[in-house]
């Protein structure tokens, strides 16, 4: 979602900023379609269509940010914005994941948009940043983890960041004990790219053991996705912060989310991936993406075909579906595809079919 946006996609996305409100679900739509093709040149027939469902969505409910962003001048290029708008999301902390794509997305358009449009698509954003309260214990603020900080050893953060390391911080039961687990990568020499990487093959996992009704795992991992990607933009200490928030919330969504788990199934046949999505069964879905993985150029073909179905047949979850491929396209390549990272996006699929079927109404929320 940053490097070679397709100008008059953009455009396309710009104009739909305009014509609505805030940057929240309908503006991160637009961009995502717009930037389709961008990870991988297969998903580019994909883009008109993308684009023209995202501009069908309802505005996004917003009400007006009054802060002193108002008043500050107009970034020029992609550095001056997210040295403005991260600290702006890490104090109106919300939905830290769901913000920090979005900031992404607006970074990747920004070059495209006027001069004379900046303030009113900044605008957008910072409307975004205040309409809708967090869930109870879902966001640390700056203040806490400044003072969760003060508590830590001298000699702290020089970790080294892997998926397994991460971990521990789930198996925590206090979001304080977590944060430590945390800061141990969060050294002077914090390789933000990495842990980011690492805390979205966490989030991965996370999705593979319980159900997202709600999306709050998926705006987790979206986050981390955009926070690997702004590292080339964002200034490091902005970004720890955010990462340490986002953290926070995927020990939130683990804990105290009241997230449902996956039944595992123990019907082992073998499927295809479109056969394992189909069956509505996640544990399924899991095995046939993984299985299906191992011939990435074929995976991705069938990943594109599915999503422009879903994309084509009206169905009001779509977006689900574009997320959760484009996120897997940046997070891997299409010479290899890690198999946890295609069971996820298979268990996407798979729980969209299941609740398409089983409970339409559902399906339409």
């Amino acid at each position: 979602m940053i490097a070679g946006m397709h100008h008059t996609s953009a455009r396309v996305a710009i104009t739909g900023l305009l014509n609505g409100s805030g940057f929240g679900e309908r503006g991160l739509a637009l961009v995502t379609a717009a930037s389709l093709g961008d990870a991988d040149q297969d998903a580019i027939r994909l883009r008109q269509a993308a684009i023209e469902r995202a501009l069908e969505l309802p505005c996004d409910r917003t009400i007006s940010y009054s802060g002193p962003l108002l008043l500050a001048p107009i970034p020029s290029t992609e550095r001056q914005l997210c040295q403005q708008l991260c600290p702006a999301i890490s104090q109106q902390a919300c939905d830290v994941g769901m913000q920090l794509a979005c900031l992404a997305a607006l970074a990747s358009v920004w070059p495209h948009v006027g001069s004379n449009e900046r303030s009113v698509v900044r605008g957008r954003f910072l409307d975004g940043l205040v309409s809708s309260p967090p869930p109870t214990g879902s966001v640390v603020t700056t203040q806490q983890l400044c003072s969760w900080q003060r508590d830590l050893p001298t000699v702290f953060g020089d970790g080294t960041v892997s998926v397994a390391s991460l971990k521990a911080m789930l198996l925590e039961s206090q979001p304080k004990a977590a944060n430590s687990v945390l800061a141990e990568h969060l050294g002077m020499n914090a390789d933000v790219a990495t842990l980011s990487w690492a805390l979205g093959a966490l989030t991965v996992q996370l999705r593979l053991q319980y159900h997202d009704i709600h999306r709050q795992i998926l705006h987790v991992l979206l986050g981390t996705v955009a926070s690997e990607r702004l590292v080339a933009w964002a200034e490091p200490d902005h970004l720890i912060t955010l990462v340490a928030q986002l953290a926070h919330q995927l020990w939130w969504c683990r804990h105290e989310g009241h997230l449902p788990p996956v039944r595992t199934c123990i019907d082992h046949a073998h499927r295809t991936l479109a056969e394992g999505i189909a069956s509505g069964d996640l544990t399924v879905a899991q095995r046939a993406a993984r299985a299906a993985a191992k011939q990435p150029a074929e995976f991705w073909h069938q990943v594109w075909a599915m999503l422009d179905e879903r994309i084509t047949h009206n169905d009001p979850q779509w977006t689900q579906a574009l997320h959760i491929s484009v996120a897997t396209a940046w997070r891997t390549s299409t010479d290899a595809v890690s198999p946890d990272d295609a069971a996820a996006l298979g268990t996407v699929y798979a729980d969209l079919a299941y609740r398409e079927r089983t409970t339409p109404e559902l399906a339409a929320n």
